[in-house]
């Protein structure tokens, strides 16, 4: 399964789910005694079915709303014919005590099946973080690399961070054959611009924080996070910087590229020792647990590697230390 058919499947399931929550708890309110209260109930059902697919369609592609769009027909549909049965003179003869019951059943089981479409849904995208990540990285290999003694950096704060570069860098050309085949395999060709070639100078943290001249470690980009003052927002800006995780450790780092209202956030970034590329955010193989993250201080490089602290106190290391 690729990361955008487990998203639809998400999709989908959420619209059932929420379809049939509504309509159940719309005719748990209207009661079940008269046809008139049917009708009315009818009415709210078909009101908040399409309410929520009015929403949903505003989120949706054009084929994947065409499947929700047949999920909620369906769930009307059913809904309908329940409503009838249940408010039928047979049934209130027989079963009238539990007719409210039910509905309180389909207004639960709509709700329990949109929230464990969620946690499934979470659980699904961690494991295919995981399996993307493993296959990134058995893609090209993972190359041996060392500190390196040609520059020095520190956070704002003055805490060191360590610089590493490969022992033996490839040619990027042998580099290109691989990528493209994740790219397939990944369902992600078209889901991605490459605005750089592939290259072991840096991973996508190197990319972010020295302008694409080192690797760092992921346990790094925890201080600088903190030291140079970044912060959580929720409302992403261009220049913002956008951090994935798996199980709370920090996997992948990219920059916010452009905002627009209404489309997707798009961001650019490096993807480990492959190529830069300018995608949406939820289109990676680092999953969808992203944030993003501002800080006041002028760029996101290091101090020591082109970047400058506001702390005049903190300057750039001497590489002779």
């Amino acid at each position: 399964m690729t990361s955008l058919e487990h998203f639809d499947r998400l999709f989908v399931l959420v619209a059932a789910g929420l379809g049939l929550m509504l309509a159940g708890g719309v005719n748990l309110l209207v009661g079940t005694r008269t046809w008139r209260r049917t009708a009315l109930g009818g009415v709210g059902c078909l009101a908040a079915c399409g309410t929520v697919a009015v929403v949903l369609f505003s989120f949706a592609r054009g084929e994947l709303a065409v499947r929700v769009g047949t999920v909620m027909v369906v769930a009307v549909a059913f809904v309908a014919v329940a409503s009838v049965v249940l408010r039928s003179a047979w049934f209130h003869r027989h079963a009238r005590a539990v007719v409210l019951v039910l509905w309180g059943l389909l207004t639960l089981g709509g709700a329990g099946l949109t929230a464990s479409a969620m946690i499934v849904f979470d659980r699904t995208d961690a494991e295919l973080a995981d399996k993307n990540t493993l296959n990134l990285e058995s893609t090209l290999g993972r190359q041996l690399h060392q500190p390196t003694a040609r520059a020095r950096a520190v956070t704002d704060r003055g805490a060191t961070i360590v610089l590493k570069e490969p022992i033996a860098a490839r040619d990027s050309r042998t580099m290109v054959g691989p990528e493209e085949k994740f790219l397939r395999g990944a369902s992600l060709t078209g889901q991605v611009i490459r605005n750089g070639t592939p290259t072991d100078t840096s991973n996508c943290y190197g990319w972010v924080f020295t302008g694409g001249k080192y690797l760092l470690s992921p346990d790094d980009v925890e201080a600088i996070l903190k030291d140079n003052g970044y912060m959580e927002v929720h409302e992403p800006q261009p220049g913002d910087v956008v951090i994935y995780r798996q199980t709370g450790s920090i996997t992948h780092s990219a920059v916010v590229r452009y905002v627009t209202e209404g489309q997707p956030v798009l961001i650019e970034g490096k993807w480990g020792a492959m190529g830069v590329f300018l995608h949406p955010a939820d289109k990676t193989p680092y999953g969808t647990d992203y944030t993003f993250h501002r800080s006041g201080r002028r760029g996101h490089l290091l101090v020591g590697v082109g970047g400058t602290s506001p702390d005049p106190t903190v300057v750039a290391p001497s590489v002779a230390e």
